[in-house]
């Protein structure tokens, strides 16, 4: 019985540690919908939704005939499309200070960083915020620094290059290359 027991409880602990990593939850980012479902394919979309912390590796993994690298993305926004978040663009006017936080479920160490991005090129216009290390794994739950959850960012006075909606995003960004190789991001839309 103990034997059983000890098991039980190995299977739960793998089961948190490769299914939830982290994600944005403040301000709501991207959600996916059904043009994210038609971008991406429905096997890729369902690793998606299923697993909103999990790593894009995940999803990469169960592309099949139906993804369409054109419109997807999966490495941009997490495939999250527009067309699906068109309610959710915010007004950000310059020196708008921005809360975040995100819901950090797994330490895996990396960098990480949050940018502007111009969705069109999908490159970033402004870097806000920037982790050498990010998620340390050798560091204890009292360690933790709080930035890494709990942070603010400054937009910056951008131009004209974000009046439009759809032409720019707070990416966060996070890939554990030290250790498991995953790629985590969030998108925030936004105009100013």
């Amino acid at each position: 019985m103990h034997k059983l027991l000890l098991l039980t409880g190995t299977i739960a602990t793998l089961v948190v540690h490769t299914l939830a990593h982290a994600r944005v939850t403040t301000p709501t980012p991207r959600k996916l919908g059904t043009a994210a479902q038609t971008a991406c394919g429905a096997a890729v979309y369902q690793v998606l939704t299923s697993d909103l912390t999990g790593p894009l590796e995940n999803a990469k993994a169960k592309i099949d005939a139906t993804y369409d690298a054109e419109a997807c993305h999966l490495y941009f926004c997490r495939g999250a499309q527009y067309e699906d978040n068109v309610s959710n663009t915010r007004v950000y006017t310059p020196g708008t200070v921005v809360p975040f936080h995100i819901d950090l479920e797994a330490h895996h160490t990396g960098w990480a960083n949050v940018s502007v991005v111009n969705l069109a090129t999908q490159t970033p216009i402004a870097r806000l915020f920037t982790w050498p290390v990010y998620a340390n794994e050798s560091l204890g739950p009292s360690e933790w620094p709080k930035n890494e959850t709990d942070f603010q960012v400054t937009i910056p006075n951008l131009g004209e290059q974000c009046s439009q909606p759809n032409a720019c995003a707070i990416q966060w960004w996070w890939y554990s290359g030290y250790s498991n190789h995953q790629t985590y991001e969030n998108c925030v839309d936004f105009t100013q």
